[in-house]
């Protein structure tokens, strides 16, 4: 009994470094000594056969300890996990690569500031693609250095033929180009682009990861600012500047548009704007990359969503609320097919995977409070448990989101102070956009809309209370509603209530009562002493701004952050 009690002492010490209970410090401090204790104790107390045969048993912990030691000096290899793709029947196994530093389930430590990020995997979620998903990797393969270019991942969404096959009848065999590493990927059925994208994600193995739709075009030196601007931050989202693909070029169009920047609206949708700041509120979804780690750290995308739609909001609110930025980067060009009546831009897929309300999902997952003012109907918050391991880690309330781009919500009219109807005074009829109307309850409500970029304050125009149109151009049928152009810039939605009651538009004219109900412009110069004169009625707080108020008084973001920007 006295040699398993002294035996049991130094073994003890071992089994509590290995389940790492013990701190560094006990590998040589206490072992040893404990170790030579132990022998020393049954030498003097014991017979020699005992110690001996002690020996040979302290031999063998020391040779486990040793072991022990060196084992933090071996090279660390990333062994790839297996994982199922969970409730989507057909698709195979993929596999998750962790971090070097893996904190958590859902990756690692980040790197510093300006720590070594060189490589990018590019990832392709292409459904019946064909011809355009070789074009597109031939075009990112020819663009991108070898010792940049890590990868590029093509996962195939169930197309029939499968992708694989069709680059191995092509000419150009980019899957046996050396200077191409391509990979495949493959869904035997077509869930969407969500799946897609998370399949490639967790494949991916570049310090940053560029998901690209499966229809573009890099230009000539694409990476170089999106390297950098992760390497400014490995928090850090970057959009692309988009721009139009010439389908019979395949690359980018003469004199084309460039887009980067988009917002959420209150129907959990987003809709495109511009203006001069670098920061973008939503990603449009198709093109943007970020660092690997980042990726992995806020939990990838949202797996419960199938289809399309939704994935680039939720994507923005990972990056916003937990503790992250989405950025452009202007000089980096990729060309982007656009769908439209050319059939060469048609899509040949079907969606065979269950449908979600992915809109419903990002609503009950990020809106919080918010919830009681979305024009979209938010699933059960049991629907997004999945969410629930990075979100108590990570996330800040929505209402931070609507403060960081407060230029944007309040002054660009998206979150409405009030709301009211518009009443032509002579007649006593409210506005209901393309004529007059009865005013009362259940009739349409207008609030100020668009920036007014004399001041940079709202507003410039008339938007149409719980919806994203604004009053727009105007004809002899009326007046037109288009979406808004929250940054004042479109001059056909200037509409100004001014102080002596003149409803004016553009420069020039004024708004005026016509014949048979209908509105008409005229010169403000040639207007009659009491013609032309509107007044708001029935004028009433909004409801999301009831809620604004409360949650910022709550979270008090002026306070703590009084120098974040607006835009």
């Amino acid at each position: 009994m006295r040699q398993l009690l002294v035996f049991l002492i130094p073994c003890s010490v071992t089994l509590c470094q290995v389940s790492g209970a013990c701190p560094s410090e006990v590998h040589g401090a206490l072992l040893w000594p404990l170790s030579v204790a132990a022998l020393a104790l049954q030498v003097l107390l014991g017979k020699r056969s005992n110690w001996l045969h002690f020996l040979s048993l302290l031999l063998m912990l020391w040779a486990a300890q040793a072991l022990v030691l060196l084992a933090p000096l071996v090279p660390h290899v990333e062994v790839p996990m297996a994982r199922i793709g969970e409730g989507v029947e057909g698709i195979h196994p993929i596999r998750e690569v962790p971090t070097s530093e893996a904190l958590d389930g859902f990756g690692g430590s980040l790197v510093e500031k300006g720590g070594a990020i060189r490589s990018i995997s590019v990832v392709l979620p292409c459904a019946e693609e064909r011809e355009n998903a070789i074009r597109t990797v031939e075009r990112f393969c020819r663009r991108t250095p070898s010792d940049i270019l890590k990868e590029v991942l093509v996962v195939d969404d169930g197309s029939n033929p499968p992708l694989v096959e069709l680059f191995k009848q092509n000419d150009l065999r980019l899957d046996q180009d050396p200077s191409c590493v391509v990979r495949f990927l493959r869904h035997e059925v077509t869930t969407g682009l969500m799946a897609a994208k998370l399949t490639g994600g967790r494949e991916a193995q570049g310090d940053v990861i560029a998901f690209i739709d499966c229809h573009c075009a890099p230009q000539e030196n694409w990476y170089q600012e999106i390297l950098e601007q992760v390497r400014l931050n490995p928090r850090r989202m970057v959009v692309p500047a988009i721009t139009d693909l010439d389908m019979d070029t395949f690359d980018e169009h003469k004199d084309s548009q460039v887009n980067a920047k988009c917002y959420l609206t209150f129907d959990a949708d987003f809709k495109w704007f511009d203006d001069e700041s670098d920061f973008i509120p939503t990603i449009s979804g198709g093109l943007v990359a970020m660092g690997r780690e980042w990726f992995n750290l806020t939990g990838g995308f949202d797996e419960g969503m199938h289809g399309w739609g939704g994935e680039n909001l939720d994507q923005s609110l990972r990056a916003w609320l937990c503790g992250g930025e989405i950025v452009r980067a202007k000089s980096s060009r990729i060309a982007h097919m656009w769908r439209t009546s050319d059939r060469r831009t048609a899509t040949h897929y079907r969606i065979k995977a269950r449908p979600t309300n992915n809109r419903g999902r990002v609503v009950a997952a990020w809106f919080g409070p918010f919830r009681e003012v979305a024009r979209s109907a938010a699933v059960d918050e049991a629907a997004v448990q999945n969410y629930a391991s990075f979100k108590e880690r990570l996330d800040q309330p929505f209402s931070y989101f609507i403060y960081r781009f407060r230029k944007l919500y309040l002054e660009g009219g998206v979150l409405a102070r009030e709301s009211f109807q518009l009443q032509e005074v002579s007649s006593g009829l409210c506005l209901q956009t393309q004529k007059l109307g009865d005013c009362g309850p259940g009739r349409s409500r207008l609030q100020l809309g668009n920036v007014d970029r004399s001041t940079g304050k709202c507003c410039s125009g008339l938007r149409i209370h719980g919806s994203n149109n604004c009053f727009d151009y105007f004809d002899k049928s009326g007046i037109h509603p288009y979406a808004c152009d929250v940054m004042g810039r479109n001059m056909n939605q200037q509409y100004r209530l001014l102080e002596d009651g003149r409803l004016q538009k553009g420069d020039t004219d004024c708004m005026v009562a016509g014949s048979g109900q209908r509105v008409s412009l005229k010169p403000c110069s040639d207007l009659q002493p009491g013609e032309g004169l509107w007044k708001k009625i029935d004028v009433q707080e909004t409801k999301e701004y009831q809620v604004y108020r409360r949650e910022l008084a709550n979270d008090q973001w002026d306070t703590k952050f009084p120098q974040l920007p607006d835009n």
